[in-house]
């Protein structure tokens, strides 16, 4: 990529930004619902309601405001939470690493188990496992993530007792290095601490994980089929390479590369279906604390929550482009020309 092309999709990120920081930011003004009431009830007196308004900002005038809030937000305030009663940079500070967790285990699931089965179904083609991969799949893209929840939390979790059903560890958390909590329990050596949150981690990682893990199967499938029908794995055969050697060390490689792409923009996906998953299994993570800020009109953590997803989703779609062309030299070579 040249620097030229770099610089512009630079400045597109910063303008997307700007453009949902002003949109998110006229929506919670003019969406209707008081904070102010919502937060402190009706028997709240004039002088309460009048220090909580300006407390919070809310009586100055509407550009200051935003001035404020993106003065704020470049230095990672984004004014008090109703909910939590702190600074929303505090409050996504220690729920993030949660959420980001929650996005990596369920990410390896969707990968470890969809790249595997779109091989398969590719190779054993209109078979029997090929037509069961497909079956996931749709089930995958079909079921909703919150009714695959309760039906996880119900079997695995009352029926069976083999999980835990909500928040992230039972015990004591181990001293904060990551924010991770496996990993967290690893560095301190608390190996209970570890299978704790790892059994914590277990299902709603796996609930985050079904439409993602569909999606890269699928694509696997397709890729590992146009593969297929090209005529260098026919060739390797004849010579008499291991038919594993064909799938997974030359096509498989060559087929990858689209699913690569198609896994960096699930990430932004996987984000927003985590505020389902979080608030089904009381994860607490930013997403949950953003469907909260939502039912109790907490202007500043809705708004905090979403320039937060606004910056990964751009951020990481940015990675991708620019990923891609070095992965693809077909695409390398198409800038170049």
């Amino acid at each position: 990529m040249s620097l030229k092309s770099l610089l512009q999709r630079m400045a597109q990120m910063i303008v997307v930004l700007f453009g949902v920081s002003v949109l998110v930011f006229l929506l919670t003004r003019v969406l209707p619902g008081d904070p102010v009431a919502a937060a402190l009830g009706d028997r709240a007196s004039g002088e309460q309601v009048a220090q909580l308004r300006s407390q919070l900002g809310l009586d100055q005038p509407l550009v200051m405001q935003y001035v404020n809030f993106v003065t704020g937000a470049l230095k990672g305030e984004f004014g008090l939470s109703l909910v939590e009663r702190r600074d929303v940079g505090e409050v996504i500070a220690s729920r993030l690493p949660a959420t980001l967790e929650l996005i990596f285990a369920s990410l390896l699931i969707a990968i470890f188990v969809g790249v595997p089965l779109g091989v398969i179904a590719a190779v054993r083609r209109d078979r029997f496992i090929d037509g069961l991969s497909r079956f996931i799949a749709l089930a995958g893209v079909s079921f909703p993530q919150f009714w695959i929840g309760i039906v996880l939390q119900l079997v695995f979790g009352l029926a069976l007792a083999m999980l835990p059903i909500t928040g992230r560890i039972s015990g004591p958390p181990p001293l904060t290095v990551t924010g991770f909590m496996t990993i967290d329990s690893l560095l301190a050596g608390n190996f209970s601490a570890f299978t704790d949150s790892l059994r914590h981690l277990v299902a709603p990682a796996i609930v985050l994980s079904t439409g993602p893990l569909a999606t890269i199967m699928r694509m696997t499938r397709a890729n590992m089929i146009d593969e297929l029908e090209k005529p260098y794995p026919e060739l390797a055969r004849a010579l008499g390479v291991h038919p594993l050697i064909i799938n997974y060390k030359f096509v498989l490689r060559n087929a990858f590369t689209p699913t690569l792409t198609i896994i960096g923009f699930l990430v932004p996906i996987m984000i927003g279906s985590s505020f389902v998953v979080e608030k089904v299994f009381g994860w607490p993570g930013i997403a949950r604390f953003g469907a909260d800020a939502i039912i109790a009109n907490d202007f500043n953590g809705v708004v905090g929550v979403t320039m937060v997803v606004c910056l990964f989703v751009v951020v990481i779609n940015f990675l991708v482009e620019t990923i891609y062309p070095i992965l693809d030299p077909r695409i390398r070579s198409g800038e170049t020309a």
